[in-house]
């Protein structure tokens, strides 16, 4: 019996191995927010986003989603969209266009959304098709004018 178990122990690893070998990858995945191999402690990650960097404020930000804090969340993820952070970007078009700690807002959603879909995330090209399937085509072309105008002020 023992040998048994062992051998289905041993075996596991290969055929998750063998799955996930057969699995692709897609190339369209954002930067993940931390980037290092090393992690950091939140109030490490908490002192880097005072002071700027841009996936600490992601990090942040997501932190507070996940305790339903929306407001501080918006806050930081605004911070590090204003970096031009495409996952932030995402994040704040997410909040607007479902009201989030914030008033629905769809051209303003889909301003960020469009933003964060330049960076070629799927999500988030995803995320502006549904959004704009939902507005006029004065408020798409008013969203649309809205990031140009925010891209070129990033030049």
């Amino acid at each position: 019996m023992t040998g048994a178990v062992l051998t289905s122990l041993i075996a596991l690893p290969l055929v998750l191995g063998h799955a996930a070998a057969n699995r692709v990858e897609p190339s369209y995945r954002l930067e993940p927010v931390n980037q290092s191999n090393n992690p950091i402690g939140i109030s490490q990650q908490y002192r880097l986003a005072k002071n700027g960097d841009a996936n600490s404020q992601l990090a942040i930000g997501t932190r507070y989603l996940e305790l339903q804090n929306s407001a501080k969340a918006l806050y930081w993820f605004e911070k590090s969209a204003l970096q031009g952070n495409a996952e932030a970007q995402m994040h704040l078009g997410d909040a607007y266009a479902r009201g989030k700690g914030v008033p629905v807002d769809l051209v303003t959603a889909l301003m960020w959304l469009n933003l964060a879909a330049a960076h070629g995330g799927y999500e988030a090209k995803f995320r502006f098709q549904y959004v704009s399937a939902q507005m006029t085509a004065e408020q798409i072309t008013k969203a649309q004018r809205l990031a140009h105008e925010w891209k070129k002020r990033k030049k």
